[in-house]
């Protein structure tokens, strides 16, 4: 990736050796996980990085990826030192004209819901609410109280074929699971039943490294225990976190039998505005 610049800001492309800024970086977005692992940073991050160095080093950093005509903002973080600056903004009006450059008609990102500066900045940039998610500390016994699995059902791989129907019964980003299918740190799993009429919307998880289910789709709860009943046997971890999208009812039932929610968040889409034709808003962070 090549350095981009606009409006007077220059970014430059992310570097293995930049993982330690990154981490610090990374804590800056308040999602409640570690930062990935070096090796998952210099193998499928710091390639579609771009940061803003400071006089005492890198300020901030976005992770940014192009799925067909979208451009995906995978992640956006700003030192606390630099905020209320207008940093954002810059950074985001820069990687807009970057997608545009190639090619994306159109850009998303996921932002915490309660993150108000973000929001405003996001929407003055043409972006609006898709789709909501919670993510969810579950324990291994937690998913013993949910209903029993239906008969029949096993969790099978993904395969190529299946990305695009998949990204239509789950309403997903276009793109994006085949994104996740091509790197180390995922593992993309669906319930299967042989002669189900509609196989493929039964559930879909992406089984990530550090013990993260997300996205997360389940027809019921008892479909919902059978994918999350592989998901701990492969981790053999006693806790994993969830990420429930779209999905109320789930969420609840979740919460009910003692999962904890740590985090609330919406999934933004708009079209690529040029800078000159974006409306004015908040300086951003």
């Amino acid at each position: 990736m090549a350095d981009v610049a606009a409006g007077g800001l220059v970014l430059r492309p992310g570097r293995p050796e930049d993982y330690t800024a990154f981490a610090r970086l990374f804590l800056e977005l308040g999602v409640g996980e570690p930062p990935p692992p070096r090796e998952v940073w210099a193998a499928e991050l710091a390639p579609l990085s771009l940061f803003h160095d400071g006089p005492a080093g890198p300020q901030a950093y976005v992770v940014a990826d192009v799925l067909g005509e979208l451009g995906y903002v995978v992640q956006l973080a700003v030192d606390a030192s630099a905020r209320r600056q207008g940093l954002g903004r810059r950074m985001m009006e820069a990687v807009a004209a970057s997608f545009r450059a190639r090619g994306c008609q159109g850009w998303a990102l996921n932002v915490k819901r309660d993150n108000t500066a973000a929001l405003a900045l996001y929407a003055s940039l043409g972006m609006a609410p898709r789709r909501e998610a919670v993510a969810l500390e579950l324990s291994r016994a937690q998913v013993e109280a949910l209903p029993a699995a239906p008969a029949g059902l096993e969790v099978v791989p993904v395969v190529e074929a299946e990305w695009e129907p998949l990204t239509a019964a789950f309403r997903l980003m276009p793109g994006k699971l085949a994104r996740f299918a091509r790197r180390g740190s995922h593992l993309l799993l669906r319930l299967a039943r042989a002669g189900e009429p509609e196989p493929l919307r039964l559930g879909l998880m992406d089984h990530r490294s550090g013990g993260v289910l997300a996205p997360f789709f389940a027809a019921t709860h008892g479909h919902a225990r059978a994918l999350l009943e592989e998901a701990f046997r492969r981790a053999r971890a006693e806790v994993l976190r969830v990420v429930v999208t779209d999905d109320a009812p789930l969420v609840e039932r979740l919460r009910s039998v003692g999962a904890v929610p740590e985090l609330e968040m919406l999934e933004l889409r708009g079209p690529l505005l040029s800078a000159a034709s974006a409306p004015p808003g908040s300086a951003g962070r």
